[in-house]
């Protein structure tokens, strides 16, 4: 039987309540978390992106919010180029890109300035990445994944042969759902999703090999954070963290004390690592090497979706449920 993930059990109620009013009282410090915008409890933030100083957070209902000075403030854009959800957002270099539900696709022009690219795919994207060059990687349900060279305006398909991967008697192996995508400035191309699995292409999508394989008792993996000089992380259910330290050729399994479902993961230069989950938060201060769980605030009764580190600054932020950006320690 096909694994569901129950951790992105909010997606697929993206298509709901868009961002409501933003609480302007908000961004007072009281301990670890900083709150700096909230909206009404039925909206939802699902992707997160910094580039040199710029914000973009994106949800339901095609919701888009800006930030121009490194998260500090946000505003939210007047014109959105679709009322579709939007489920991740990448940026990099002179390239910003969103995607999410039936395969939208938007592309930034400007500050507040969005228009549709053509995905040529009808199905969820749950993830996406581009490099400085323009290279972009997106994945969703039931193995979808597409690829383009131009920022994100026209895709292709791409990703492995999945019927050759699959594993015999166990259908859904065959289709892999995918959630974590990874592009390297020199074009190296990795994903992560269902039972465990890690492959990557080192020829810009042309040929797939397989890191991790894919095991129907193994946790799904629902966050990628690939680091060529330092510690690599991929987080998923029921606490499952994997670390490598060559930059996501191998990878090791590390315990922490939860069995919650893991929904992002993020490092900043600093060797600051911070987890998001479901009503789970994990903070490390050693690159990996320790962990201690954030239990403040609504961390451990909420949800928090997509966790990056603001690019300068290496202050690291998280988006989730009721429209809130948060941003976590000073």
């Amino acid at each position: 039987m096909k694994q569901i993930s129950l951790a992105l059990a909010a997606i697929f109620l993206a298509g709901g309540t868009a961002i409501g009013s933003v609480d302007k009282a908000n961004g007072k410090e009281a301990g670890l978390i900083t709150t700096m915008i909230s909206g009404i409890p039925h909206s939802q933030f699902f992707g997160l992106a910094f580039n040199e100083g710029r914000g973009i957070a994106v949800g339901g209902k095609g919701v888009i919010f800006e930030s121009d000075d490194a998260g500090k403030t946000w505003e939210k854009v007047e014109k959105s180029p679709s009322e579709l959800a939007f489920l991740s957002v990448a940026s990099r270099g002179k390239h910003t890109v969103a995607v999410g539900q039936t395969g939208v696709v938007a592309v930034s022009t400007g500050p507040g300035q969005w228009e549709l690219g053509d995905s040529g795919s009808s199905s969820r994207l749950m993830v996406v990445d581009v490099n400085v060059s323009g290279l972009a990687l997106a994945a969703g349900e039931f193995g979808a994944v597409i690829q383009s060279s131009d920022g994100g305006r026209s895709w292709t398909p791409s990703g492995p042969d999945w019927s050759s991967l699959a594993i015999e008697n166990h259908f859904g192996t065959g289709e892999p759902s995918l959630y974590g995508a990874w592009v390297s400035d020199s074009g190296q191309m990795t994903l992560a999703g269902e039972y465990g699995l890690i492959v990557r292409s080192d020829d810009a999508g042309v040929t797939w090999r397989v890191i991790r394989a894919m095991n129907p008792k193994a946790s799904t993996l629902h966050a990628l954070y690939l680091d060529e000089r330092g510690n690599s992380f991929a987080v998923g259910q029921e606490g499952e963290l994997l670390i490598s330290s060559d930059g996501g050729e191998t990878w090791v399994l590390q315990k922490v004390e939860t069995d919650l479902n893991f929904l992002g993961v993020t490092a900043n230069q600093e060797g600051v690592v911070v987890i998001t989950g479901m009503r789970v938060m994990y903070r490390s201060l050693d690159g990996g090497q320790s962990w201690t769980s954030v239990r403040e605030g609504d961390t451990t009764s909420d949800w928090y979706q997509a966790v990056r580190a603001e690019t300068k600054s290496g202050k690291i932020f998280a988006v989730g449920h009721s429209g809130k950006i948060i941003r976590i320690g000073s």
